[in-house]
């Protein structure tokens, strides 16, 4: 199974772009920030992630500004074929 779910604050979005087949894709940075345990210690995070949003996600996620707190669901995989960068891919997402 590939998912993940992330709280996060939307940090930076790209201009949205089509590719040759009219579908929006949308890069992004999310912003998250929380305490986890491990090892029976807690552990802060705070890290940038980056996104991508294709299709309706893209669309919608162009018109929430920058700074919105929201909670984002999707799959893991890499930025492009040749590359073993990996990039969070969001398939859907709520305000908080």
């Amino acid at each position: 199974m590939n998912s993940f779910e992330l709280d996060g604050i939307l940090e930076k979005k790209d201009v949205i772009r089509y590719t040759l087949a009219s579908v929006p894709i949308l890069d992004l940075a999310i912003r998250h920030m929380s305490v986890v345990q491990e090892a029976g210690s807690d552990r802060k995070l705070s890290f940038s992630a980056e996104a991508a949003a294709v299709g309706p996600a893209a669309k919608a996620l162009n018109e929430v500004e920058l700074g919105s707190r929201l909670k984002f669901r999707g799959f893991l995989t890499t930025s492009s074929a040749r590359s073993r960068k990996l990039v969070l891919h969001i398939t859907e997402f709520e305000k908080e």
